[in-house]
């Protein structure tokens, strides 16, 4: 995505009831199985992180924008963490900037990036962009 922030690799993570369980637990088809769906690491859109109805809220964790399919790679609690940051990196260039989550992502998303560059704190670990480069064997492209 054009607009990636912080990158997830956690297996889809599926929940799907259990057809007996309709005629052997009535009323508790609740109890399912799950199902772990292998996936290339992809960077969560900005636009994910924002709400679409009110001005100046942003998201981050489980009540982002996604199908809840998406919901399954991302809920998980590093992940949720990761949105944090870069949620409280963009309130800063908000404010610095005097502008609503959303304009970030029309006009002044670079800065944003600069701030992802920088990280949270600790500069020993690689700039996440380039996991979304990486293959599922950990190979990255060559053409990158």
């Amino acid at each position: 995505h054009e607009d990636g922030t912080c990158t997830t690799t956690w297996r889809i993570d599926q929940h799907y009831p259990m057809e007996k369980n309709s005629a052997d637990y009535p009323n508790e088809e609740w109890m399912s199985y799950g199902k772990l769906v292998p996936i290339d690491p992809y960077a969560i859109p900005y636009r994910c992180l924002y709400s679409k109805d009110i001005e100046n809220m942003f998201m981050a964790g489980r009540d982002i924008s996604v199908t809840h399919i998406a919901l399954g790679s991302v809920r998980v609690m590093r992940t949720c963490a990761m949105m944090g940051e870069v949620v409280g990196m963009a309130a800063n260039v908000c404010v610095k900037k005097k502008l609503m989550p959303r304009d970030i992502y029309k006009t002044n998303f670079q800065d944003l990036v600069e701030l992802m560059k920088k990280g949270a704190g600790r500069t020993d670990v690689p700039y996440t962009q380039f996991y979304h480069q990486v293959d599922r064997t950990g190979h990255q492209a060559e053409d990158r």
